[in-house]
C-alpha cells in the first residue's frame, strides 16, 4: 500500500498539552513534526475526527498554540509497548508562522 503522507517530517521530542474546547487536560510528547501535522505519543489519544487544541513547549520554554483534528489513534497492548507506541496523528489547521518556522528550521 502506498504511503499517504507526502510531507517531510522530523523527529523531535517536545512536551505537549492537549485537549478539547481549550481545556488542555492531557499530556504527551511529540514523536515527529511535519509542516502540516504532528504525532503525539500519549496513552490518552482522542478519537479520530475529534477537534483538538495543542500547546507545544519549546526548549526555551516558549509555547506554540495549535489547532487540528485527530486523524488516527494508535493504542498498543502493554505487552507490545517495546515494539510500538500509543499515540495519535493530528492534521493541523490555521498553522501559526512560529510553528512553520520551527519545522522549516528542523528540516534543514
Amino acid at each position: 500500500m502506498p504511503e499517504k503522507r507526502v510531507k517531510d517530517r522530523v523527529t523531535k521530542r517536545l512536551s505537549v498539552k492537549f485537549g478539547r474546547n481549550n481545556i488542555l487536560d492531557q499530556s504527551g510528547i511529540t514523536s515527529n513534526l511535519s509542516p502540516t501535522g504532528i504525532f503525539i505519543r500519549t496513552n490518552s489519544g482522542l478519537s479520530p475526527g475529534t477537534p483538538v487544541d495543542v500547546e507545544l513547549t519549546l526548549p526555551d520554554d516558549r509555547i506554540i498554540k495549535l489547532k487540528g483534528t485527530v486523524m488516527w489513534t494508535k493504542r498498543v497492548h502493554p505487552k507490545l509497548a517495546g515494539f510500538s507506541r500509543n499515540g495519535m496523528g493530528i492534521a493541523l489547521k490555521d498553522i501559526p508562522e512560529e510553528y512553520t518556522s520551527l519545522v522549516t528550521e528542523l528540516l534543514k
